[in-house]
């Protein structure tokens, strides 16, 4: 991407609005981007990271994994997110990990560069906060789900939300216009490969979601949405 196309995709992002433009040009001049490939890592756990990272495609992943290769999935980020923040405020190695689903082409901004110009321009704080805050009341509503709801009603609510991103409307029903196999939903939900598959054949004989593959059509979204209420 050209310099300025950079700076705009700055300019537009919730950490930057607002910003002052020479504090814009100089993110801008120091901003790199790079390619990453499918099932690659922007950064792995363990790893110290010295950068911000902003989205300009593709699809990623953020997760935890054990030593023993178990992952759970947090949420996937779509082009226009930020990643990284927490290099701002510490220097301890990261205790997540950001995988690529999708060829995604990512920029950087050097921690330091980003560091200044908070100390220039204040207000990214606050924009930070604000942003910290959605991210972590989105883990809040996982942590809910995780512990008080049972695995059918958390793999609906994420297909509800994959809806409301990715539906597509045709006769009949919803299409999913993105790629997801049950391994994906067992680890978006916390649950066994096997058991996500038994509940998805579940949802078909009852004519709620067909499987098309790594796709999903959803046929009866108020049914799905039922889902989501299991203890009413």
């Amino acid at each position: 991407m050209e310099k300025d196309q950079l700076r705009q995709f700055i300019a537009d992002s919730s950490w930057f609005a607002g910003a002052p433009e020479g504090v814009l040009d100089k993110l801008a001049d120091a901003a790199t981007a790079s390619h990453y490939s499918v099932n690659s890592f922007i950064w792995t756990a363990g790893q110290t990271t010295r950068q911000i990272f902003g989205l300009l495609s593709g699809r990623v992943r953020i997760q935890l994994s054990s030593p023993m290769g178990q992952e759970f999935a947090l949420i996937d980020w779509e082009p226009g997110a930020w990643l990284g923040e927490q290099v701002l405020g510490v220097d301890e190695a990261n205790m997540l990990e950001v995988r690529v689903l999708a060829p995604a082409d990512v920029l950087s901004i050097p921690r330091q560069v980003v560091l200044e110009a908070g100390d220039a321009w204040p207000t990214l704080y606050r924009n930070l906060f604000r942003a910290q805050w959605v991210n972590t009341r989105g883990l809040y509503e996982i942590l809910s789900a995780v512990m008080f709801y049972p695995l059918s009603a958390r793999v609906a609510g994420r297909v509800l939300a994959l809806i409301a991103e990715h539906g597509q409307r045709e006769d009949g029903g919803i299409a999913l216009d993105i790629k997801l196999s049950q391994n994906d939903f067992a680890r978006l939900a916390m649950g066994s490969r096997q058991r996500v598959n038994r509940i998805f054949r579940d949802w078909d004989k009852q004519g709620l979601v067909e499987t098309r593959g790594d796709y999903l059509f959803i046929r009866d979204i108020e049914g799905l949405q039922k889902e989501m209420m299991p203890f009413e």
